[in-house]
């Protein structure tokens, strides 16, 4: 880790967690948990939805004094109601990183680490997976393989998933897990990993993808547009009416995750 990440996550839990209810999110919250241990390139600070998103003006001050109290110059580059970006320079040696602050539909109670609160195992498993959804970067391929191999089943992260994310669509992320396999050998080595282990992440989500969309699926789907497009049908659903779908629990704001607003988590 970074010694300027560690510091950054260390100042801002303390100016955070006990007040505002923020623990460790995003790349380092998976190496918290020893899922995966890889390169992260900015600092993501998670707290409740319910806690966090009516205070993000006065956390976000919070930190921002926080870390000018050491030398530090912050920059508030986005802010809303439940999101905020801020990138913070440390003039000694130079460096940049960026901190985000997220209020985030969460599960469970953090625990604790060497850094300070962390987010629970499975509030991770949830927005890992929905990053993997909403973007499916190599970073995030890389964490859920990670999630898989600790022992997650394909189920469980999907149902994880779900429950942070009211759109969350099976086949719409079979389309996600399709995407992994563009990435690059390259692409994988910038987290420092070989091309046999990128070659077996590839192999897992191209598996994983198969099992949601059946090879006949397509042929299925053309079949049932025909029907529904036939005189009868029109017939029928004029004499059944329209099926009215319940409405679903609004979705946490979409904010990023190691990465720009959001896609998840991550």
């Amino acid at each position: 880790m970074e010694e300027l990440h560690r510091r950054l996550i260390r100042i801002g839990l303390d100016a955070l967690a006990e007040d505002y209810g923020y623990a460790l999110a995003g790349g380092y919250a998976v190496r918290a948990h020893r899922i995966v241990s890889r390169v992260s390139d900015d600092v993501d600070l998670f707290a409740p939805f319910e806690r966090a998103s009516g205070h993000m003006a006065e956390a976000t001050t919070r930190i921002t004094a926080a870390y000018e109290a050491v030398g530090y110059r912050v920059e508030q580059a986005h802010q809303t109601s439940a999101y905020t970006r801020l990138n913070v320079t440390d003039p000694a040696i130079g460096a940049q990183s960026k901190v985000e602050l997220v209020a985030e539909f969460l599960h469970h109670e953090p625990v604790e680490s060497d850094l300070g609160p962390v987010l629970h195992r499975d509030d991770v498993a949830a927005g890992k997976t929905s990053a993997l959804f909403t973007r499916a970067e190599v970073r995030d391929a890389i964490d859920v393989h990670g999630l898989l191999k600790v022992g997650y089943t394909r189920e469980q992260l999907m149902d994880l998933a779900a429950q942070n994310d009211a759109g969350f669509d099976r086949r719409m992320f079979a389309d996600s897990l399709a995407r992994i396999q563009r990435y690059s050998d390259k692409q994988f080595a910038a987290y420092n990993l070989s091309a046999e282990e990128a070659a077996a992440i590839r192999a897992v989500f191209a598996d994983w993808q198969r099992h949601l969309v059946p090879p006949n699926a397509g042929e299925s789907a053309r079949l049932a547009a025909a029907n529904s497009a036939s005189p009868a049908a029109g017939r029928l659903h004029s004499a059944s009416g329209s099926l009215q779908t319940p409405s679903a629990r609004p979705g946490p704001p979409q904010h990023s995750d190691d990465h720009g607003q959001r896609r998840h988590m991550h």
